[in-house]
């Protein structure tokens, strides 16, 4: 049985990945606009989604990021209508796919953490048995 468990996985899945990173970095653009409704200062929460935006489009720490800009989104619902509670529910989940699957092979985290080939040698070593 062929066992298919890729941590980076590359290819149409990776460049989906890559597509969806690149979908929720302008996610939380919207987040923080939503959440500058709070009266409490909210000053730092643009340059918060900008960074946000930028690692989840290079991959960098992808899956911590993605469990922040859910937590984000998860108060932005509590906050929003009827109509647009559904829309929100639909981004927690997407965040919590990109949370699940990772960055895909097309990012930092792939280059930093991925795949290593290990050269296992086919030969037996020689132990002395012709002495």
């Amino acid at each position: 049985m062929t066992r298919y468990a890729s941590r980076y996985p590359d290819g149409a899945v990776g460049i989906a990945l890559l597509l969806l990173r690149i979908c929720y970095a302008f996610v939380a653009f919207g987040v923080s606009a939503a959440l500058t409704a709070i009266p409490s200062g909210a000053g730092y929460l643009l340059p918060a989604a900008a960074l946000i935006a930028v690692f989840l489009v290079i991959g960098f720490a992808t899956r911590w990021v993605a469990v922040l800009l859910a937590m984000a989104v998860v108060v932005v619902l509590a906050m929003s209508g009827p109509a647009q509670q559904l829309l929100l529910a639909g981004h927690v989940g997407g965040c919590a796919t990109i949370a699940l699957m990772g960055a895909g092979a097309f990012s930092i985290d792939a280059r930093r953490h991925g795949r290593r080939v290990i050269q296992l040698q086919t030969n037996v070593p020689d132990r002395g048995a012709g002495d």
